[in-house]
């Protein structure tokens, strides 16, 4: 495993507006979803920065990334991750993917290292969904793709922006046992799900 290819972003900056809080605040085990999602790519990364909205202050002693285009989503978020990747890739996770972990997020930098043909490695969902939000992009390569998409389409999506790149997609297995480790929380619905499962 070569670190010094790869930037971890985690996506702590989103509205949080189904759940009422910020869901890097929510604690799972005594931990915050956001120094879960920090510790998986911690070992897997050179370097992990936490990326933010303009309206969120936290305390940290990591790098903090800002959006550079505002109120546009998660699209908005990755671009201010790419545009602050100093590696060949950045490794995206949102912070409202706590089931995600360090062997997950390094299979998934291999299945990348031994692939000369992609921009873009994006896990599929057992759903077949795609989960672009823990993924890997080229940033050189992504990067110009979805400032030009930000630019020209105010509503643009992240399906969007995989329709331009035609990524590499894999399957769950690939990177994990565990079939729920792309369980998103997005309410507290999801939440008290997720909570009674690590406590059985």
């Amino acid at each position: 495993m070569n670190q010094n290819n790869f930037t971890g972003f985690v996506l702590a900056g989103g509205k949080s507006s189904r759940m009422g809080v910020d869901k890097y605040a929510l604690e799972l085990g005594g931990e915050t979803f956001l120094d879960r999602a920090l510790d998986v790519l911690k070992p897997v990364c050179e370097t992990v920065k936490i990326v933010l909205n303009n309206d969120q202050h936290i305390e940290t002693n990591l790098p903090v990334v800002r959006d550079i285009y505002q109120e546009r989503g998660a699209p908005g978020a990755i671009h201010a991750a790419l545009k602050n990747c100093e590696t060949k890739f950045a490794v995206i996770l949102a912070v409202d993917l706590p089931n995600v972990s360090t062997e997950a997020i390094e299979n998934l930098t291999n299945i990348t290292l031994a692939s000369n043909k992609y921009i873009a490695f994006v896990p599929r969902q057992t759903d077949s969904r795609p989960q672009p939000l823990c993924a890997v992009y080229r940033a050189k390569y992504c990067l110009p793709a979805l400032e030009k998409l930000l630019e020209e389409n105010n509503t643009a999506s992240v399906q969007d922006f995989l329709d331009l790149l035609l990524p590499k997609y894999i399957e769950t297995n690939r990177l994990s046992a565990d079939e729920n480790i792309l369980f998103n929380v997005n309410s507290p619905d999801d939440f008290q799900q997720i909570g009674s499962e690590s406590r059985l």
